[in-house]
């Protein structure tokens, strides 16, 4: 029994030590695994009422299809929450680890944003200038995201269709012009975005579904791709990670008969990977 008592206190130390290398390693690791995780916020932009279901093929394609057809995210988790615009406000953000966010498209003419939905539209509004400017969050705009992207920042939307510039229709109309299905969009400035897709001046193909579009720039974005049809394709603000697409990157997929294209998923994997870059995983 004294044998005993001796041999425990004499390796007491060697458990403390041990004991205390198991829980570092699981605080390292913890924290670790943590980083390897991007969350993102997706702004839901539709003038109706919040669904949880609505953007899911969205959702999907941004997380779960990305990760599997986008080898340079290295493996990457990508975990993207849902939030109507209306719902948008500062204490969500300030209790929730946000990496990025991503503006979602929408259905509805921006003229139709009137009264209640045009006080929340505005808000939102504000809420994303204070993210850009004050926070230097990352944001995404995907067709209506790009759109409500400039008008945040007093640039100008309209509609293609130079018989509709100006009118205000419920819904867009069907037999309007419009830009859809794959186009090819012309690179006018070198930018990051673009690793692996093209340089300037060559082109890439990409999925367009739109009838509106930005027809002013504004101060500080600059403009990096263009159609024939459609100028704005592709803004930036320089030094920022603040993107704003026409076109639907993540639509296209390999083996789907809209483009069979990589490139949208090469400008989406871009993104997430500088943002990556900045939180320390590459």
């Amino acid at each position: 029994m004294e044998f005993l008592k001796s041999a425990c206190k004499s390796w007491k130390p060697v458990f403390l030590f041990i004991g205390f290398c198991v829980i570092v390693l699981a605080l390292i690791f913890q924290f670790y695994a943590g980083e390897k995780q991007l969350n993102g916020l997706l702004v839901d932009l539709e003038r109706e009422s919040p669904d949880l279901n609505r953007h899911s093929e969205l959702r999907d394609a941004l997380t779960r299809r990305l990760a599997a057809e986008a080898p340079s995210l290295n493996d990457v988790k990508l975990n993207l929450s849902y939030v109507h615009f209306c719902d948008l406000n500062r204490e969500l953000l300030d209790s929730t680890r946000v990496h990025f966010v991503v503006l979602s498209p929408q259905r509805t003419p921006w003229q139709m944003y009137r009264g209640a939905w045009l006080s929340k539209l505005e808000s939102a509004e504000q809420i994303l200038r204070e993210l850009i400017l004050k926070r230097n969050m990352p944001v995404l705009g995907i067709c209506g995201g790009h759109q409500f992207l400039a008008l945040t920042f007093g640039g100008a939307v309209d509609f293609i269709d130079p018989s509709l510039v100006g009118s205000a229709p419920e819904r867009y109309p069907t037999n309007a012009l419009a830009e859809r299905g794959p186009v090819w969009l012309q690179v006018l400035e070198d930018d990051p975005i673009f690793e692996g897709v093209a340089r300037r001046p060559d082109k890439f193909k990409a999925i367009e579904s739109h009838y509106e579009e930005v027809k002013v720039v504004p101060e500080p974005f600059i403009n990096l791709a263009r159609s024939e049809l459609s100028e704005a394709q592709l803004i930036r603000i320089p030094g920022r990670l603040v993107y704003g697409m026409a076109f639907h990157p993540e639509r296209g997929w390999d083996g789907e008969p809209e483009t069979g294209s990589k490139e949208g998923k090469q400008i989406l994997a871009n993104f997430f990977r500088m943002i990556a870059r900045d939180n320390g995983i590459y």
